[in-house]
């Protein structure tokens, strides 16, 4: 049975629905990362806020809203009540956690309440649907429970009562994530690092969304290097990605900060897009049937000759639908059997109608400039005439070396950068060095000797 679409038809749309968040018209609040983190959790625990709750109320002036985190302030207090009987206590309690947003760092399920209002069709589903691809499925079997104190405690177990929060069953979500990996090691090392993170809740609250604006650049940086290496054939893996400390001074002599950083992203993301609106406009996936979207690379594995001459008759469509010129001749043979040959034209021309000077090269400069200010801006930075270059700053230094050291008491410190870079994070020599010496200062290095196996690194948490 041929993997392609049935109906092949052009149209003068490219549609983007899956593998990443960035489209070419963005409100200027797609991008939250408040419901992001919300929607990770609700992955991780499989809860929601009751829809009890969650029911829009009429306000005084009429309009429906979200009254969700009121209607929970008053469950706490009538079991806080309920429970202890101290009725001027309740005031301390309502000042100390409800009063500002000191609710949101009790635990990981009250950023449940940042999504109470977030409908499927919401263009702010986007950002989440990036992480939730990533998880894979992933959630918490049994989520660690940690000791509190006594007044905390109370809210904490209101907010987990099931009045309040109903399993989260819902495994589509929204169109955007019902997708087979695009980029599986990564996807393997985001699941790891989150059951790091959920392990030690009070260290996921602090640190969630330093992570997902990590794995967001991670992500759009490694889709960027490896798109284009879809006629391997083969799962990508990490590609070379140079980062620097902050206060270290980059120069050109470190090649390498150039040639494989942040650079050469920026010259390929122009592929992003074009790509993946093709390849999704290639597919027809069957949600019923279970019938995931694909990632390019694997799409083109399963075509076959009998796909050829679909592709060949797309490919023509195609490009007299694209060109402006009303005598132009297709240049292709079109009896040619092989369907990487006709699927690396279609990619060709759906790359080329965003050129400078094509009416829709104005479409892809959006998109360009809204991946590079909400997915990379956290990492890159402009050097002088150096250029653009990527940096990593000491709190991220902090939790990438967490998160490598694991649940590992310590690595080597050749086995760190190991780590590092599976993940994409990539030093140079120079780099290292100046990592040994932050560690030492940080007080989780033990040196064995002079040589850099005999670095141990512990992690801080």
């Amino acid at each position: 049975m041929s993997i392609l679409k049935k109906d092949l038809t052009v149209t003068n749309i490219n549609s983007l629905n899956g593998y990443f968040p960035v489209r070419t018209s963005n409100s200027e609040d797609s991008f939250d990362w408040e419901i992001a983190k919300g929607i990770v959790v609700r992955n991780m625990y499989r809860k929601i806020v009751s829809p009890a709750l969650t029911k829009p109320i009429e306000g005084e002036d009429g309009s429906k809203q979200d009254q969700s985190f009121a209607q929970f302030r008053e469950i706490c207090r009538d079991d806080f009540l309920k429970r202890i009987d101290e009725e001027d206590l309740w005031p301390y309690l309502e000042k100390m956690y409800f009063a500002n947003d000191a609710f949101f760092d009790v635990a990981p399920e009250s950023l449940l309440f940042k999504i109470t209002s977030l409908k499927a069709s919401n263009p702010k589903n986007r950002l989440g649907d990036l992480y939730s691809s990533l998880m894979g499925g992933f959630y918490l079997k049994n989520p660690i429970r940690i000791q509190r104190n006594f007044l905390e405690q109370q809210v904490v177990d209101s907010l987990r009562d099931p009045k309040v929060l109903e399993d989260f069953t819902d495994r589509r979500v929204s169109k955007g994530v019902y997708e087979k990996p695009y980029l599986p090691f990564l996807t393997h090392l985001f699941r790891t690092d989150l059951k790091f993170l959920a392990d030690r809740p009070k260290y996921l609250l602090e640190k969630l969304e330093d992570l997902l604006k990590l794995y967001g650049y991670l992500y759009t940086a490694q889709l960027a290097l490896n798109i284009k290496g879809w006629r391997s054939l083969s799962e990508p893996d990490s590609k070379p990605l140079y980062f620097i400390m902050e206060n270290e001074t980059a120069s050109k002599e470190r090649t390498d900060l150039v040639k494989n950083g942040h650079q050469r992203v920026s010259i390929l993301l122009e592929n992003l897009f074009p790509y993946l609106t093709m390849s999704e406009g290639l597919q027809d996936p069957n949600i019923d049937a279970n019938e995931h979207r694909l990632p390019l690379w694997e799409f083109a594995s399963k075509l076959s000759e009998e796909d050829s001459p679909a592709l060949a008759a797309y490919a023509k469509a195609f490009a007299c639908d694209r060109s402006k010129d009303p005598d132009y001749e297709f240049p292709y043979e079109m009896s040619n059997p092989d369907p990487l040959h006709w699927l690396k034209i279609l990619l060709e021309l759906a790359l080329r109608q965003f050129d400078k000077g094509e009416s829709r090269a104005a479409a892809q400069g959006k998109f360009i400039k809204a991946t590079e200010i909400e997915l990379c801006s956290t990492f890159v930075k402009n050097r002088g005439q150096v250029g653009k270059v990527l940096v990593m700053n000491q709190d991220y230094l902090e939790l990438v070396t967490n998160l490598a050291v694991g649940e590992n008491d310590k690595l080597r410190f050749h086995e760190l950068l190991q780590e590092f870079e599976a993940r994409g994070i990539y030093f140079d020599k120079q780099t290292q060095q100046s990592l040994i010496q932050f560690y030492e200062r940080v007080g989780n290095v033990e040196r064995m000797s002079d040589s850099g196996d005999a670095v141990y690194v512990r992690k801080t948490v």
